[in-house]
């Protein structure tokens, strides 16, 4: 977006050949929205699959959720897509502009220096530049050297996940969990074309001792949560990979100094627990607005500013609701298991609770009522 603006842009990536990895994504109508402003929405869509529903329920049978985005009228399915496919979108496009991409880039920090902003690396100090992008994840080292976060600390539990193949279309268009108690949950999403992604609820301290086990110990474990349906998808299981979360708030995303500066974008300045799918559409959120301020404000401080005032109910919003359901899905917490199970499913019915679901799952809630626009 910065480079089809005119900019002169240098994309520093980590890895030395850059391809598709990593598990689905639940891609909302916020992401899908950005998506179609650059011109890769549709193409997205040839190779994915649309998420109408979600499906949850008890291993021993209980209804906690049952919605659709039918539900509201105009809302906007979910897109089920493999993280690989809009990399390697994404990665296409960003070739075929005017950036400058230097791969095999071992990032360790940003500066200040005489002139702008310097990325500090292993080999060496890169720039200096007016404006450094921190897009480095929840684990970010351009975070940490601009010591801006005031909560930076990993959940205790995880999930383990597999992509498998589902010719059959088992998964259909329905995001499936199977829930027992607060500390294990099983999750089928629909990703891509004839594809699944499973994910198995575990702490994280237990993640090797899982994996150790054997497949076949823990397709044991697994098979009560998928019934009948589901079953055949754990015999595509034939690796277990790990995906660890963070809790991160920043006091500022970003640092001014002489008129150059540092910003941090997506899960480097907010990253939260997966529970409403959002991570993906609020890091889209951010490169649109911090596109769109700075070619409309007067100079850098102020687009910074502009950027960072219209971000803050968003990000707070869905960070407030992934931290709140966190410990009702995924803790120790057991108690509330119980009162969640019978409870969620009778009020879940109600008509207006059914519409606040899909809304804030669509990802453009600042609150109950109020939504965040796309800049310009």
């Amino acid at each position: 977006m910065l480079a089809r603006a005119g900019h002169e842009v240098t994309v520093l990536e980590a890895a030395e050949d850059p391809g598709p990895v990593g598990a689905g994504i639940w891609l909302q109508a916020l992401g899908q929205q950005v998506l179609d402003a650059i011109g890769l929405l549709e193409p997205l869509r040839a190779v994915s699959r649309p998420v109408a529903r979600v499906d949850a329920v008890t291993v021993g049978g209980r209804q906690v959720m049952d919605f659709g985005y039918a539900d509201v009228p105009g809302a906007v399915p979910a897109i089920g897509v493999h993280r690989g496919v809009l990399f390697t979108l994404l990665w296409e496009a960003l070739a075929g502009s005017t950036a400058r991409i230097a791969t095999g880039v071992d990032v360790t920090g940003v500066r200040p220096t005489p002139g702008g902003a310097s990325v500090e690396t292993t080999s060496g100090a890169v720039g200096p530049f007016d404006l450094v992008i921190g897009a480095d994840g929840s684990r970010s080292v351009v975070r940490e050297s601009m010591r801006v976060a005031v909560r930076d600390h990993g959940y205790s539990y995880g999930a383990l996940w597999a992509l498998v193949d589902d010719p059959e279309g088992l998964a259909a268009d329905v995001l499936y969990q199977c829930l027992d108690g607060t500390s294990r949950y099983l999750g089928v999403l629909p990703t891509g074309e004839q594809q699944a992604s499973i994910f198995w609820s575990v702490r994280g301290a237990d993640m090797r001792a899982v994996r150790g086990r054997g497949m076949d110990a823990w397709r044991q474990e697994a098979a009560p949560f998928v019934g009948e349906r589901y079953a055949p998808l754990l015999d595509e299981v034939d690796q277990l990979l790990e995906a660890h979360y963070r809790d991160v708030v920043v006091r500022t995303p970003y640092r001014v100094r002489d008129g150059a500066g540092a910003v941090l974008i997506g899960d480097a300045a907010h990253a939260m627990s997966p529970q409403l799918g959002a991570g993906t559409s609020l890091a889209l959120a951010d490169a649109a607005s911090l596109c769109h301020f700075l070619a409309s404000a007067p100079d850098l401080e102020t687009a910074l500013a502009q950027h960072t005032a219209s971000r803050r109910a968003h990000v707070r919003w869905y960070s407030w609701w992934t931290r709140l359901m966190m410990p009702v899905f995924q803790s120790d917490l057991h108690p509330i298991a119980l009162p969640r199970d019978l409870l969620a499913g009778p009020v879940g019915s109600h008509p207006w609770v059914r519409t606040q679901m899909v809304k804030q799952l669509g990802g453009g809630q600042t609150g109950l009522v109020r939504r965040w626009q796309l800049p310009g």
